[in-house]
């Protein structure tokens, strides 16, 4: 692979930066920024600032909340120029994004909390969520860019009690602003390598009482591909694109009564991301060995290993994806998006304090996907057939569009939260459901319609009861009560023995939930304040749709139901926490520390399982069950510092000890099977994980920052920023032996402003070239040689497998270009 070198862009914007700071220094004004969590840097600026957040639905100081928060402002947003939610997880301690196939499947991991199994139903249900306003995102996260947010909140740990399900390790809330409270417009244009563009036009404004407010905002960014793509001749891998419109109205009839509705629209086209199999002749470990009796064939294996690689694995040589296959069909290869969100929120304010919200989302949206599974440019998939094999074009290019629809509406009630006994009570429901659309492959290129019949609905009560007890102690209890109804009408088709059969089903459950936190405070001084606090978490269930294979005969598949194996239960974690928020030396040092332990029960996991053909022959397949159990013991950090006039530095460290308990899996006894036992399965001793390390968890993270803000001597202001996030290595899988590198990014910004209405920035972004890859999957080999392997137990006889293989996604190049802003 090859990466982009610095060129004179480049190197000019580290040479500004050094000429600018030495007029900087001689005009210093004494000027000292604030945090992330305060004020863009200005001259007035000496302390850093006191921070609102409403991560328990309520507005109360940062420093006061006795929960584990990282609030990031729209000032630092732009300082800093961070533009989605990867920039937020630098920023935030405990907090790892890595996407293996680009913007597509997100899979956040905050505490160590990553999916060890793939979903169990149709719905995508991830560990941590995204809100926006506190009004659920369903979908990819990564695509919502950071455009005129007003403060990002970052919650770590369990979140039901406040926000529901699906945030049993965290959740994101994005905050905008009311329409017309900053008057104004705003207008960004940038460049850089890579065909970078970045486009942005905002305006808000009202009548002068504030009574009427409104907001618009257009904003598109994107890039041109960045790899060049072996198998089609030309650089046609990662590029990307997103057109966003928002329009926003706020009126207040009376007094007491506002009333905010938003509606947006966002479109995102990306080209398929660069993913390849590095080639399983890498494999250096548990590789296959053939049977000594001279009578078997040589493809013939005395165990069920198919290979794997130990150790940290490698780039790919070069990056490969049948494109031009997709081409020829008339469709575009990567990802399209589209989706409209409205929402409408109602505030009345009685005149004795209490306030009474009522907020409403409605959100639509459409994802097509055409990949290239085979992440190796292969055109066709062989599948053997007895004495003879079959090839199958376009078999591993598939395609197909998703859509969905959902709506929620919540009720809440809070009283004057200025009382020692202060509290609310809400009501929440929330529906979702899966949409017509199509699938497809290249086999045939004509689109299938599908209906993925799943459909969600969601409702909750919930309350909260805080208690000043005095000046020093307080103390709070939230409370969720949720149920959760899950439905699902499918159809599964097969053919055996020469026979083709169909299976119709309609699947249904039904899960209750009762997710608490309990908090204690303590003010040990004005500026210290020390916190416990306990937690649940919950998330939500599906169905295991191998239950109702049309392979499997009528009793088998009535059998794994009587067995309740069709579903898959809620899983539940526990949070145990001790904290401190402080700051110190006159506010300008903010230390905020906090140690926790979390013990998540009931875990899906992914197991095999025997069933009976309609052929009489047993049928292995994998479901998930949950009888996991993982234990995550933490520390994390925040500091700020603003150690000298002009200057601020911060720290983000997060150590964590994502340990599995209890975990049997069917691949570690492949992996482990050998002469001895050539055919153990998922019960056998061989398959327990337990003592392992979570896959995708990073055990240290650190982030380091350093910014100066000062004026030059022609009177400009000038400020910079430097940040440099280290992240451990983290294992691919449970197994723990193939593993990514630690990668350390650093990110340079320059800014000058002439005046008020101006800001020129510079940025570097992977200012060395650092390249670990984004992520990857274990995965397996479409190239190398079949072998037989025994069948797992109870089955006897041998079968035809594919070789292990491993998929690695590009590292992002070094990044560089300008940015201009006009404020009007």
């Amino acid at each position: 692979m090859k990466h982009a070198k610095p060129d004179q862009l480049c190197a000019s914007i580290a040479l500004a930066l050094l000429l600018a700071a030495g007029p900087a220094a001689a005009a210093d004004t004494g000027a000292e920024p604030a945090g992330d969590q305060g004020q863009a840097a200005s001259p007035s600026v000496t302390q850093l600032d006191s921070v609102e957040v409403t991560a328990r639905g309520i507005r109360e100081t940062l420093q006061k909340t006795p929960l584990p928060v990282t609030a990031i402002s729209e000032e630092a947003i732009e300082r800093r120029g961070l533009v989605d939610l990867r920039d937020v997880a630098n920023m935030t301690p405990g907090f790892s994004f890595r996407s293996t196939f680009g913007r597509y499947q997100d899979a956040p991991v905050i505490r160590g909390m990553s999916n060890m199994s793939p979903p169990a139903s149709n719905d995508i249900n991830t560990n941590a969520s995204l809100f926006i306003d506190g009004i659920y995102v369903n979908g990819d996260m990564s695509s919502f860019g950071l455009e005129n947010i007003a403060q990002v909140e970052v919650l770590r740990g369990p979140q039901a009690a406040a926000f529901g399900r699906s945030t049993f390790a965290g959740a994101v809330n994005y905050i905008t602003r009311r329409p017309g409270s900053a008057p104004g417009g705003k207008l960004t244009l940038g460049a850089g390598n890579h065909g970078q563009e970045k486009l942005g036009i905002y305006y808000s404004g009202g009548t002068e009482d504030g009574r009427f407010g409104y907001e618009a905002s257009v904003n598109k960014r994107g890039n041109d591909s960045l790899f060049y793509n072996a198998a089609s001749g030309r650089k046609d891998l990662g590029g990307s694109e997103t057109l966003s419109a928002m329009g926003a109205i706020a009126w207040s009839p009376t007094d007491n009564l506002d009333i905010v509705a938003r509606v947006s629209r966002q479109k995102t086209r990306d080209e398929h991301v660069a993913i390849t199999l590095i080639g399983s002749d890498k494999n250096n470990c548990y590789l296959p060995t053939p049977t000594p009796n001279p009578n078997d064939p040589p493809n013939y294996m005395v165990s069920r290993t198919k290979g794997y690689y130990c150790g940290t694995l490698p780039l790919p040589e070069e990056w490969r994806i049948y494109t031009d296959g997709f081409l020829a069909k008339g469709l575009m290869p990567g990802l399209k998006s589209d989706a409209t969100r409205t929402s409408v929120k109602i505030d009345y304010n009685f005149d004795n304090g209490w306030l009474l919200s009522a907020i409403t989302g409605i959100n639509r949206q459409e994802r097509y996907s055409a990949l290239d599974q085979s992440y190796d440019a292969v055109p066709a998939l062989i599948v053997p057939a007895g004495p003879v094999n079959i090839t199958v074009p376009g078999a591993l290019q598939t395609f197909g569009l998703n859509r969905s629809k959902d709506w929620s509406q919540g009720l809440r009630l809070s009283s004057d939260q200025e009382r020692d006994l202060a509290g609310l009570i809400g009501a929440y429901y929330y529906q979702a459901e899966g949409l017509p659309g199509y699938t497809g492959d290249l086999g045939t290129g004509v689109p299938v319609p599908s209906d993925p019949g799943n459909k969600t609905v969601n409702r909750a009560v919930y309350g909260q009861l805080r208690w000043h007890i005095n000046d020093k102690w307080t103390t709070s209890l939230e409370a969720r009560y949720a149920e959760d109804e899950l439905s699902l009408n499918g159809s599964n088709s097969a053919v055996v023995s020469g026979i083709a059969y169909t299976r119709n089903y309609t699947a249904s459950a039904k899960y209750y939930s009762f997710t608490p936190r309990w908090t204690l405070s303590y003010q040990a001084t004005e500026n210290v304040n020390l916190f416990g606090l306990v937690s649940k978490g919950n998330k939500p269930g599906g169905f295991n749709t191998f239950a109702y294979d049309a392979r499997l005969t009528d009793q088998a598949s009535a059998d794994l139901i009587a067995q309740g194996l069709n579903k898959v239960h809620e899983e539940e974690v526990t949070n145990y926490e001790l904290g401190i928020k402080s700051d110190w030396l006159d506010n300008t040092l903010r230390l905020n520390a906090n140690v926790y332990q979390i013990d998540w029960e009931n875990q899906g996991l992914t197991v095999s399982g025997t069933a009976y053909q309609r052929n009489g022959t047993p049928y292995v397949n994998t479901y998930t069950v949950n009888v996991g159990e993982t234990r995550i013991r933490g520390f994390e950090l925040e500091g700020q510092w603003a150690f000298a006039p002009g200057w601020l530095a911060s720290v983000v460290y997060a150590f964590t000890d994502s340990e599995i308990q209890k975990f049997y899996s069917a691949d570690q006894a492949d992996l482990l099977s050998d002469a001895s036992n050539p055919n153990p399965n998922a019960s056998s001793p061989l398959a327990n994980v337990a003592g392992h390390k979570s896959p995708f968890v990073p055990r240290n993270k650190l982030t380091v920052g350093l910014a100066y803000a000062g004026e030059l001597s022609n009177g400009w202001g000038y400020d910079a920023n430097w940040d440099t996030t280290y992240e451990g290595a983290r294992y691919i899988q449970v197994h723990n032996l193939a593993k990514f590198g630690a990668s350390t990014l650093s990110n340079l910004r320059l800014s000058l402003t002439p005046n008020e209405s101006w800001r020129i920035s510079a940025y570097v972004t992977n200012v060395f070239d650092d390249d670990t890859p984004q992520g990857g999957l274990r995965y397996l080999s479409f190239t190398a040689p079949r072998i037989m392997v025994p069948n797992a137990a109870p089955a006897t006889g041998y079968s035809s497998v594919q070789q292990r293989d491993f998929g690695i996604s590009a590292p992002m190049p070094r990044m560089f270009g300008v940015e201009v802003n006009y404020r009007f």
